[in-house]
């Protein structure tokens, strides 16, 4: 056979023109056949005839599930995630629900979804000033302008594909914490919470992000990780399973409240003791009326409670012992003292 002699698409039958042949493993497929495979299936150079026409069978099955498939909630401004919260589908499309026809995008339960995790993708463009020549001359240190990309990756289980990543934003986000960049990571979080409405009941969802190049949600200094769409404070860790109040920063030198100590430079309430295992804040004593604490003094004004003084003497004219009273109890001699 040469090069250039007709070929036949083993799906359809149809004559394949110049330029439209679509390798299989084992065999040709027209290009009208392959716009019919679903948009998240990338493995067509390796899938035989057979495995071809199966599929082909699922996305006819899949139009008269699309027609049914009636979305109430949508995310997304390039690619679009519609979820049907009463049939518990989504649909990843960037076209609009009256134009899916040609596209046939697959209709997936949630409950194939394995994982859902948002990527941000980063791009930075170096900003430059004039010279005394007027040419173009970096700043030094060198100053960058930092834009992001916002992406959610779903694993799903599948025969045909188990990945579809769906870009959010339809134009870049200049910079961290700004109100757009805010915006798409809160968008992140409720596509997670649709399509996996068990994750963070389950310690997964956003703890899953993971992200290209040093996207915001990113590692402070020391290693550490910070809360979620915030830097943590210079070489500090948020408090353990907490997060700093949404779009703030704790407080320098703080932790968590419970079994921690009190913010920097400030004292536990008047009148309250420190917590289990510590000492009372400086320049303070313990509450009115209470023992201070061991090794400590008591409040101003007050003596220490004491032990009560024995009652116990020995009779000093015939060495027995007495509990109490004045006189032996076995010679009748007086106490002394």
């Amino acid at each position: 056979m040469g090069l250039f002699d007709k070929k036949f698409c083993d799906i359809c039958g149809d004559k394949i023109g110049l330029l439209g042949n679509r390798k299989l493993e084992n065999g040709n497929m027209c290009k009208d056949c392959a716009k019919q495979l679903s948009p998240f299936f990338s493995e067509r150079r390796s899938s035989t005839v057979e495995e071809i026409k199966q599929q082909l069978a699922y996305r006819e099955q899949n139009k008269q599930t699309l027609a049914g498939f009636s979305p109430m909630l949508t995310f997304g401004e390039d690619d679009k995630i519609y979820i049907d919260t009463v049939k518990q589908a989504f649909v990843v499309s960037r076209r609009n629900p009256g134009s899916w026809s040609d596209e046939n995008p697959d209709v997936i339960p949630l409950s194939s979804v394995t994982s859902c995790n948002m990527k941000i993708e980063e791009d930075r463009e170096e900003i430059y000033t004039q010279g005394s020549d007027g040419e173009q001359v970096s700043y030094n240190p060198p100053r960058f302008k930092f834009m992001y990309d916002f992406y959610i990756e779903i694993n799903v289980n599948n025969p045909y594909f188990d990945e579809i990543k769906a870009q959010l934003n339809d134009t870049e986000v200049e910079g961290v914490g700004t109100i757009e960049y805010n915006r798409y990571q809160q968008m992140a979080q409720q596509v997670i919470n649709n399509l996996m409405p068990g994750a963070n009941a389950a310690g997964m969802g956003m703890g899953g992000y993971t992200q290209a190049n040093t996207a915001a949600y990113q590692q402070n200094p020391y290693g550490q990780q910070a809360p979620y769409g915030q830097q943590a404070p210079y070489g500090q860790q948020a408090p353990y399973g907490q997060q700093a109040p949404y779009g703030q920063q704790a407080h320098y030198g703080q932790q968590a409240p419970y079994g921690q100590q009190a913010p920097y430079g400030q004292q536990a309430p008047y009148g309250q003791q420190a917590p289990y295992g510590q000492q009372a804040p400086y320049g303070q004593q313990a509450p009115y009326g209470q023992q201070a604490p061991y090794g400590q003094q008591a409040p101003y004004g007050q003596q220490p409670v004491q032990a009560p003084v024995s009652q116990a003497w020995v009779c000093p004219a015939c060495n027995a012992a007495n509990d109490g009273g004045q006189f032996c109890s076995f010679c009748g001699a007086r106490r002394n003292g």
